[in-house]
């Protein structure tokens, strides 16, 4: 009869989350994860296929952080401007309160493998599809409410809203928070016709992924 594990799975899974987040796909091995989890190698292996299994669930775990956030967005009745600086300001204010400013697993994957590896594009493409769902739909409340610019692609600029937070994360993990922040808020700003922009000023706590979010890195 085998032993009865000593540790949570899942635990270990955070730990990854952490352990790939500061490291890359590259620099990671079993050692650091099991490390960082408190597990030796052979625990590892009698409980996991591979790095690389683990790799995938830790990715896999990491997009569905996301998935409340996303509706907490879709739902919300604040001005569209003021949404898209709750997200933009909320994932680079939580980055930059971690010590290391690690940032998000998914950008950091897709900047270090690109469409390298099929397994890694599946799940990270339908997570990209559904924040471009929910960027879209921002802009078109905002449209008609006379928020955003009306001659603003909404498709398009939901893709412009991704690729410049996945720049600022890693330009947040080294410059100061304040500059990472006036470059959001310009960016957002630009968007805006002159009442969203007035909206901006109204404020408000920035969305995170809060307590939902798996180890050191952010949503």
């Amino acid at each position: 009869m085998g032993r009865k594990k000593s540790f949570d799975e899942q635990s270990v899974i955070d730990a990854a989350i952490a352990v790939f987040s500061e490291h890359g796909y590259a620099g990671t091995d079993v050692g650091l994860v099991g490390e960082r989890a408190n597990i030796g190698r052979s625990s590892f292996y009698n409980t996991f296929d591979s790095l690389d299994a683990v790799f995938l669930r830790a990715l896999r775990d990491y997009t569905a952080t996301g998935i409340p956030l996303r509706e907490e967005l879709d739902h919300s009745a604040e001005p569209a401007p003021v949404l898209l600086m709750h997200r933009l300001g909320g994932a680079l204010e939580q980055q930059c309160e971690d010590e290391n400013r690690t940032g998000c697993l998914s950008a950091n994957t897709a900047a270090e493998l690109g469409r390298e590896v099929d397994a890694v594009c599946s799940i990270l493409d339908p997570d990209r599809d559904a924040w471009l769902d929910t960027y879209s739909g921002i802009i078109e409340r905002g449209q008609r409410a006379d928020h955003i610019l009306d001659d603003l692609d909404p498709r398009v600029h939901a893709q412009l809203i991704h690729s410049v937070l996945a720049g600022l994360r890693i330009a947040a993990r080294v410059m100061p928070e304040d500059h990472v922040l006036a470059q959001a808020r310009a960016f957002v700003a630009g968007l805006c016709t002159p009442a969203g922009k007035a909206t901006l000023e109204t404020g408000g706590t920035p969305v995170r992924a809060g307590s939902s979010t798996k180890g050191s890195s952010t949503r």
